[in-house]
């Protein structure tokens, strides 16, 4: 059995990450999971040392290196939690390697691949966000261009961080090669998603991933819980960005049980796995 440890490197691994197996977790969403007796890992993707500094063609095999591991040292059963474009490099990483991932929980979801993006300085590439083997994943370009200039006039129009400009003429209009094959998962889904999602039309990707699993006579249980009062903001617990997002500041209590719900609904589902 392969030696364990609790920090990944890329150079030393090929992933960058931090094994949580106890309390003491440094990464919260984590640590909730591990004080409910749930062992995490928490990887990250871009903007890590010695990988992309940007979310432009981010390797899934990140998420390969990392299962392969955690199998290597005992684990039988590897789950995956991402949310916003960290929910479309989760359900990515499960349909390139079913074998690996069986449970598969995406907050704020996205239905299909984005283009890459530089979103410190609201710049566009002409790539995909995220690749395999060396080579973008096709993705579907923006119709629109992102500036600085159109992200803060939209972010002041609506007191919020707003990208919902990007995605709106998207939505149901996706060419079919750039959606995600979700059917070629082998794992259970579970997504979060809130109505008044301000970054992307969360709840509607959440319902176009539905209805293709329906079509495609997905077999493996499938849910979407859609928290009416909810923001893009839909974790299991308090986040730094809070304030900024309207839907955390007007619905405080609304949030609160949302989080609630979420933790509760989260620990369940992995014990019942």
């Amino acid at each position: 059995m392969t030696e364990k440890k609790a920090n990944f490197t890329i150079k030393e691994d090929g992933f960058h990450g931090e094994l949580c197996e106890n309390f003491e977790s440094s990464k919260k969403c984590s640590k909730y999971l591990s004080e409910q007796g749930i062992n995490t890992l928490a990887l990250g993707y871009f903007n890590i040392p010695d990988g992309p500094k940007n979310l432009n063609k981010v390797p899934i095999e990140f998420i390969e290196k990392a299962a392969n591991y955690l199998k290597s040292i005992g684990y039988e059963k590897i789950g995956l939690w991402g949310i916003s474009m960290g929910s479309i490099y989760v359900l990515l990483s499960a349909c390139y390697f079913p074998d690996l991932i069986s449970l598969v929980i995406a907050a704020s979801p996205c239905y299909f691949v984005v283009q890459a993006m530089d979103s410190k300085k609201d710049i566009l590439f002409d790539a995909s966000a995220y690749s395999y083997k060396g080579k973008d994943i096709p993705y579907e370009p923006y119709t629109v261009k992102m500036s600085l200039f159109k992200c803060l006039f939209e972010s002041i129009k609506h007191f919020e961080p707003n990208f919902s400009f990007l995605y709106n003429d998207l939505m149901g209009n996706v060419s079919e090669e750039h959606i995600i094959p979700v059917e070629k998962m082998k794992a259970q889904v579970l997504l979060f998603s809130g109505k008044l999602d301000s970054i992307w039309p969360s709840t509607q990707s959440g319902e176009i991933i539905m209805e293709r699993l329906k079509e495609k006579n997905y077999q493996y249980p499938y849910e979407h819980i859609i928290c009416e009062y909810g923001g893009h903001l839909m974790t299991p617990c308090t986040t730094k960005l809070d304030k900024l997002m309207k839907a955390n500041r007007k619905y405080p209590k609304e949030t609160d049980q949302y989080r609630k719900e979420h933790l509760e609904k989260l620990i369940k589902t992995i014990n019942e796995w």
